[in-house]
C-alpha cells in the first residue's frame, strides 16, 4: 500500500515595522503582551537605532533590519540586531534578501540612482545564488507598486527584475508614509505580496 509523502509546511508570525517609533508608547510588560507569539521581527527603516533596541529588548526576539533614507540615532549600538543590506540570509529554513535605502534626492547617505542600485543587486548575485528568495526586506517599493511620483517616495524598476528572476513569496518595505498604521496597502506582483510595513504590522508567512 502506497502513501501519499506528507508535505510539512513551517509558519512564522514576523512583526514588521517601519518609518515611526509608534511601539515605543507602550510599556515592555504591554509589548510582550501584544505581541507574544510573534517569531521574529523586521525593520524596513527609518526608525532609530534606539527603537530597535528596545523592541529586541522588550520581546526578546531576532531582530532584522536594512536602513532607510534617514538612519536616527546612529551612534546607538544594535550591533546584536541583523543588518542584512545587501545580503541574502538564511534564517530558520527562509532566504532573505535585503536592499537598504531609497531613490537619490539629495547628497545623503543610503540614497541610490536607479543605476547604482542595479550596480549593488549585481554585485550581490552571488549572494543571491539560485533558485528561489522567501522574502525581500527593503525600505523602498518596487517602482509603480505602492510607491509616488516624487522623486523621494519613487521606487526602483530593477526591483521587478528581483520579483521575476527569484520569484519570493514575500516583500515588505517602507518609506511610503500612510494615514495610520492601520491602513494596510498590499499589492500582488505575479505570486508576490508586497505589502507596505508602515507603523507596524503583523504579517503572517506560510513556506
Amino acid at each position: 500500500m502506497f502513501f501519499k509523502k506528507r508535505k510539512y509546511t513551517k509558519q512564522f508570525k514576523i512583526l514588521a515595522i517601519s518609518d515611526t517609533d509608534i511601539l515605543e508608547k507602550f510599556s515592555i510588560e504591554q509589548l510582550r503582551t501584544m505581541f507574544k507569539d510573534i517569531d521574529f521581527i523586521m525593520s524596513a527603516g527609518d526608525v532609530s537605532n534606539h527603537y530597535l533596541d528596545y523592541l529586541f529588548t522588550a520581546l526578546g526576539k531576532d531582530l532584522i533590519y536594512v536602513n532607510g533614507n534617514h538612519v536616527y540615532g546612529v551612534n546607538h549600538d544594535i550591533s546584536f540586531c541583523k543588518n542584512i543590506d545587501g545580503k541574502v540570509l538564511e534564517y530558520k529554513g527562509l532566504k532573505i534578501l535585503g536592499l537598504d535605502g531609497s531613490k537619490k534626492y539629495s547628497h545623503g547617505v543610503h540614497q541610490y540612482t536607479e543605476k547604482e542600485m542595479t550596480n549593488k543587486i549585481m554585485r550581490n548575485l552571488f549572494n543571491l545564488g539560485f533558485g528561489h528568495l522567501d522574502i525581500v526586506l527593503s525600505h523602498s517599493p518596487p517602482r509603480h507598486i505602492n510607491d509616488k511620483e516624487d522623486i523621494t517616495h519613487q521606487g526602483f524598476e530593477i526591483f521587478h527584475k528581483v520579483i521575476k528572476t527569484f520569484k519570493p513569496k514575500l516583500w515588505l518595505h517602507g518609506h511610503i508614509h500612510l494615514s495610520s498604521h492601520h491602513q494596510n496597502i498590499e499589492t500582488k506582483v505575479e505570486d508576490t505580496r508586497v505589502i507596505n510595513v508602515y507603523g507596524y504590522k503583523i504579517i503572517e508567512f506560510k513556506k
